[in-house]
């Protein structure tokens, strides 16, 4: 198979152009900076959505920071309850 070159994935797009139109690809800039789940998916949908999806690309990424909002909220709804029970089960801080 010498003589073959073999395109890297991120040369690749599979189902149209609207992240290789870009200066760099949203999957670039997601890794390279180690971003979550959620805030990867509204970097994708708000960089394509004028190329891809319209609207409903935005309303996708909008989605997702409020899944992100939630989750935050939730997560710190949590800790304050954690640190309630620990400070009440110990208020004199000996065992």
């Amino acid at each position: 198979m010498s003589g073959t070159f073999v395109k890297s994935a991120l040369e690749k797009q599979i189902g149209g152009t609207h992240y290789k139109e870009l200066a760099i690809q949203p999957v670039e800039f997601i890794h390279a900076n180690n971003i979550g789940y959620f805030e990867g998916n509204v970097i994708k949908y708000v960089t394509r959505w004028k190329g891809k999806n319209g609207i409903a690309d935005l309303e996708k990424a909008k989605h997702y920071i409020e899944l992100l909002i939630e989750l935050h909220k939730n997560d710190q709804e949590a800790d304050a309850v954690i640190e309630h029970i620990l400070s009440t089960a110990n208020p004199g801080g000996t065992d």
